[in-house]
């Protein structure tokens, strides 16, 4: 990532400043490919809803929006990671609140919120809920009353003011009666997908009744005990069943956990796929 290490306002300058100068050549629907998105997608076609991006490199956007190529992470570990580049101490907060200020593409979530009386639905993973929230709490009363928050966040790590808004979905969407299983990167979105089924629109309360009745006679998964490899080892593994997994990570996952009982950190198991798939480009 070539931009000269400073504090977040300067790092986010320079990263707007970038932007700027890259024409934009991609539909949002065209670059977000992933299973998170498509069920987004999927949910806001279901229920005839805006679909907005939380992006870490261009800020909240209208899925509709031209954008131009980009590569920027808010995971530390990551080689896009943007917190490389910040001097003293690093927050997602802090970044995601000068991009939205700065990034050319942005829009605030109160103008996503719109003013028409219908509920507004977040999937939100546990790093960009970590990256979100305070602007989130910033919603006034009359569109915070109407969000519907899909997390796997642990409840004690959610601010107090947004519990009421989480709906109750937990690992039954991995357990045997479920049709929608996946990994927990994209846990969020496979239970906004499911919600958009429901058809629900009342208060926050009656929502999460509508989820609890729904999910009621579904069983948690089986505790499995798998097998440790090196990557020398899950790559083989991954060559042998790319094919059977259609080149799809989260498929390729699932079957290493569930069918093969290996195990494989998310971390990890993305970073040898983007080897594999290197490989067979």
């Amino acid at each position: 990532m070539s931009l000269v290490k400073g504090d977040v306002g300067e790092v986010s300058q320079q990263w707007a400043q970038k932007l700027r100068g890259n024409a934009p050549r991609y539909s949002a629907l065209e670059v977000y490919g992933g299973r998170s998105f498509q069920d987004a997608s999927y949910a806001a076609k279901v229920l005839d809803a805006k679909l907005f991006v939380v992006s870490a490199g261009l800020g909240l956007i209208d899925a509709l929006e031209q954008i131009p190529a980009y590569a920027c992470t808010v995971s530390e570990n990551a080689p896009d990671s943007i917190s490389s580049r910040i001097l003293a101490r690093y927050r997602k907060a802090d970044w995601w609140d000068a991009l939205q200020r700065s990034s050319p593409y942005a829009v605030s979530f109160l103008v996503a919120a719109g003013s028409d009386d219908v509920p507004i639905l977040a999937s939100l993973p546990e790093s960009y809920m970590e990256m979100v929230v305070a602007e989130v709490m910033g919603l006034p009363i009359d569109r915070f009353a109407r969000l519907r928050l899909f997390t796997r966040t642990p409840r004690s790590r959610i601010p107090e003011g947004l519990r009421n808004y989480v709906m109750p979905y937990d690992d039954r969407l991995d357990g045997p009666d479920s049709d929608i299983r996946g990994t927990r990167s994209d846990f969020a979105a496979r239970a906004l997908r499911h919600f958009a089924g429901l058809q629900t629109c009342g208060t926050a309360t009656e929502d999460a009744a509508a989820v609890d009745a729904a999910l009621a006679g579904w069983r948690m998964p089986k505790i499995q005990n798998r097998i440790r490899r090196d990557d020398s080892e899950l790559l083989n593994l991954m060559r042998q069943h790319w094919d059977s997994a259609e080149g799809k990570s989260s498929k390729l996952l699932r079957l290493f956990r569930d069918d093969l009982g290996v195990a494989c950190e998310q971390g990890r198991f993305a970073t040898l796929a983007r080897q594999v798939r290197g490989e067979r480009s």
